[in-house]
């Protein structure tokens, strides 16, 4: 069994996959380490182009999982993602603390595997690599409206002006979509999603489309420049579109272990992400926003957050102590420079609920 490792490389994190890696070898499997990540290891990596497992392990975040599916492009390499911490997500079943328990069962093939629909994205002729949750085209400054028109399958479907236009996968439909309003679809529905955000149109509403239809945007403009963002991760200069959107032919391939260690390994920790879930839903939509960013990003300090979110920094302090009362963020101050704080996701068993969101 020939087995990949990719990762950050910020220290809790490099501890952890020592960790996962002696694990792997004391069981007999092949390791193989991300070059950029085997400098930490202390060991020779090997880019991810050249990188040929059984199965890739992603040791990390959400934003781990979404950049390295950015970076293994359209390969549908089997990807079993290991949470760093304990907190398990939609995504993540696996923590680097109970990771021993899976380790037999990966070496044995006693898993199967799932597929997520992505999204294939072309902006001004250019083709982005396969999206896992969805694309955002939005003006890059906020409160500032966009106009644009909508095409399904080349013919006129509506003209709008909104603060931006969000187009999701069933999986992105859990992510920065429900953050804004976005109709959540669960399994593997055949569909994809178009969400418009803050339409001057009240009458505006979500569409949920067949998975086969090709999206377009034409016509964007606005008063300050246009931006596509790519899963929250990479911002891509839109100068006028257009956009075209359909479902890649490539899925993302996730390990899929069996129900029976899948309830060993979430245990107590299930219960933590249904308490955080009915605590979000009670929250306004300034702070489900701040809370999917900092799912996304995590350590960011409020400037960052204001500039992902387009809050205005009146609204953006308020979401954070909203969710700072709530125990879902924790505030800290940065090593690096001590005039400013860090925000993050609350850890463990603090707090009223465990940040733990869905992918």
């Amino acid at each position: 069994m020939r087995i990949g490792v990719a990762s950050d490389t910020v220290n809790s994190v490099v501890e952890d996959v020592r960790e996962v890696i002696r694990l792997l070898e004391s069981a007999g499997a092949t390791v193989d380490v991300e070059k950029r990540l085997g400098e930490h290891v202390g060991r020779e990596g090997i880019s991810l182009a050249k990188m040929r497992p059984d199965i890739l392990l992603v040791v990390g975040s959400d934003k781990t999982l979404l950049n390295t599916l950015i970076r293994i492009g359209s390969r549908e390499v089997p990807v079993l993602p290991v949470a760093s911490g304990e907190q398990p997500g939609f995504l993540f079943d696996v923590c680097v603390r109970n990771f021993e328990l899976v380790v037999s069962d990966l070496i044995n093939h006693q898993w199967t595997v799932e597929h997520h629909a992505r999204l294939s994205v072309e902006i001004t002729g250019k083709s982005t690599p396969p999206l896992l949750n969805e694309v955002a085209v939005f003006p890059r400054r906020s409160a500032t409206i966009m106009h644009y028109s909508l095409y399904l399958n080349n013919e006129e479907f509506w003209r709008d002006s909104s603060d931006g236009l969000i187009i999701s996968t069933p999986t992105g439909s859990t992510a920065y979509s429900m953050s804004v309003g976005g109709p959540i679809v669960l399994g593997p529905a055949p569909v994809l999603t178009v969400i418009p955000v803050n339409s001057t149109n009240p009458a505006r509403r979500s569409l949920v489309l067949p998975h086969d239809i090709k999206i377009e945007i034409r016509e964007i403009s606005s008063s300050v420049g246009i931006e596509a963002i790519l899963d929250g991760q990479k911002r891509i200069s839109v100068n006028g579109g257009p956009v075209i959107v359909t479902r890649s032919q490539a899925d993302a391939v996730f390990v899929k272990l069996t129900e029976e260690r899948v309830a060993a390994l979430r245990g107590k920790l299930l219960k933590k992400v249904e308490l955080f879930s009915k605590v979000a839903q009670a929250l306004p939509p300034s702070a489900k926003l701040v809370l999917k960013v900092l799912e996304y990003h995590d350590h960011m300090t409020q400037k960052e957050i204001i500039e992902e979110t387009k809050l205005p920094p009146r609204t953006a302090r308020h979401a954070l102590s909203i969710l700072i009362s709530e125990g879902l963020v924790t505030k800290h101050l940065s090593l690096r420079d001590s005039r400013q704080s860090l925000f993050s996701l609350a850890r463990g068993d603090s707090g009223k609920g465990s940040g733990v969101g869905e992918k």
